[in-house]
């Protein structure tokens, strides 16, 4: 851990943690990335916290939290739409004229105003109950474009739908998100899908597997909820979870379509989405960046740490030597080699050309910018929230409490 990462967590253990010093009570609502999963799923294992649960840690220390289950595998766009559904227990719309150009169903889940159903739901979120958004991963990316839609809408949604347009795409919501603070955050993309082509196939293949040989798939929808309804790619009752994964990654939807996560995680797709998703002037932003990954003195390139786990050091090796100067297309040279096992650390800090300015401990954070709160040495992609890790239950907790009390000193 560096000096800046040390002084930040001295200071911030050493705010207070009383409710009634708290410049706000707003909740927290964890957003996970790509392939994530939601509380009900993988028969408890979560998705924060593993074997241990973050959402009901940070409770316990006074610190209202929810948790989002968006689409896995789905595009930015189509999860920022999921997640203001959930949060405001209402049925998802992706819009009339994004629909239209994708091939997909306007319409899509709808959600309970009760958050033993539905544990993303914040009763009377608006401008004056706001709250804080924790990503992790792509949900960097779901979170910024939340808050873009909520504060600008989407004028061609406004033109396609008219009066019956979705209130997430009319726009007009200042106010109703803090804060946005990314952990590993894959503002710039990742290069992962560029090095590792079949990436999608193979996970998908993978969570049919790993439940078939668990002795779990039963056609219960909750071990694994893929989530992509609006393709028409919905789970059939009785259908094994390996039998649906086959006909998931048989299905033409994800060959060549911009509507997937894999083209929005994409450097080239990321730019697409820094290009008009907007740091906004009254959202505070807090970023920490990790790696797992070692520099070689002689060539540039990153090796896995000795520590790291032996799952994700193909994928570190990959990231960590692949390079790409193709006209068109995002130079990936040697400043991308620095990774955690799934994304690149050049993309944890900020997107690129947005303000930014390293947080000093003991200073109030700015608005309108990203603060940068340090690096993790040594912390792989999953080790940050708790899963496949070798760090104590303690160490990574520590890390949300200490960050959780900071966000409640923001005005």
């Amino acid at each position: 851990m560096n000096t800046l990462s040390k002084l930040a967590l001295a200071l911030l253990s050493a705010l207070p943690m009383a409710q009634a010093m708290a410049a706000n009570n707003d909740p927290i609502v964890l957003v996970h990335g790509f392939s994530g999963w939601g509380r009900d799923e993988l028969l408890g294992y979560k998705h924060w916290g593993g074997f241990y649960d973050i959402q009901e840690e940070l409770k316990a220390r006074g610190h209202m939290t929810f948790t989002a289950a968006v689409g896995p595998f789905s595009s930015n766009w189509d999860r920022a739409a999921e997640l203001y559904a959930q949060m405001t227990g209402t049925c998802t719309d992706y819009g009339a004229a994004h629909a239209a150009r994708f091939g997909i169903t306007r319409f899509g889940r709808c959600f309970d105003k009760d958050v033993s159903k539905n544990p993303a739901y914040v009763a009377g979120w608006s401008a004056s109950n706001k709250v804080h958004l924790l990503a992790h991963s792509q949900g960097a990316q779901t979170s910024r474009m939340l808050v873009q839609l909520l504060e600008e809408g989407s004028q061609e949604e406004r033109a396609a739908s008219g009066a019956t347009t979705s209130p997430l795409f009319q726009g007009g919501k200042s106010g109703w998100v803090r804060s946005i603070s990314t952990i590993s955050g894959a503002n710039n993309g990742t290069s992962l899908g560029i090095v590792v082509p079949t990436l999608l196939p193979d996970i998908v293949a993978i969570v049919g597997s790993v439940a078939a040989v668990a002795g779990v798939d039963t056609g219960d929808r909750k071990i694994y909820d893929f989530k992509l309804d609006q393709f028409g790619l919905q789970r059939q009752d009785g259908e094994s979870l390996i039998a649906y994964a086959k006909r998931v990654n048989e299905s033409p939807v994800f060959k060549g379509s911009k509507n997937t996560a894999l083209y929005d995680l994409d450097p080239d797709g990321a730019k697409e989405i820094n290009a008009w998703v907007k740091t906004r002037g009254d959202v505070y932003y807090f970023s920490y960046s990790n790696d797992a990954t070692t520099k070689d003195l002689f060539t540039d390139y990153q090796y896995p740490d000795l520590t790291a786990n032996l799952v994700l050091q193909p994928l570190e090796l990959a990231l960590g030597t692949y390079s790409r100067n193709q006209a068109g297309k995002v130079i990936i040279d040697k400043n991308w080699y620095q990774n955690d096992g799934i994304t690149n650390t050049i993309s944890h800090r900020a997107p690129f050309g947005h303000p930014t300015v390293n947080y000093v401990p003991g200073t109030t954070p700015q608005k309108g910018t990203w603060n940068y709160m340090g690096h993790w040495n040594g912390w792989e992609h999953f080790d940050v929230i708790g899963q496949l890790s070798d760090k104590s239950k303690s160490d990574v907790l520590n890390r949300y409490f200490n960050h959780a009390t900071l966000l409640k000193t923001l005005n």
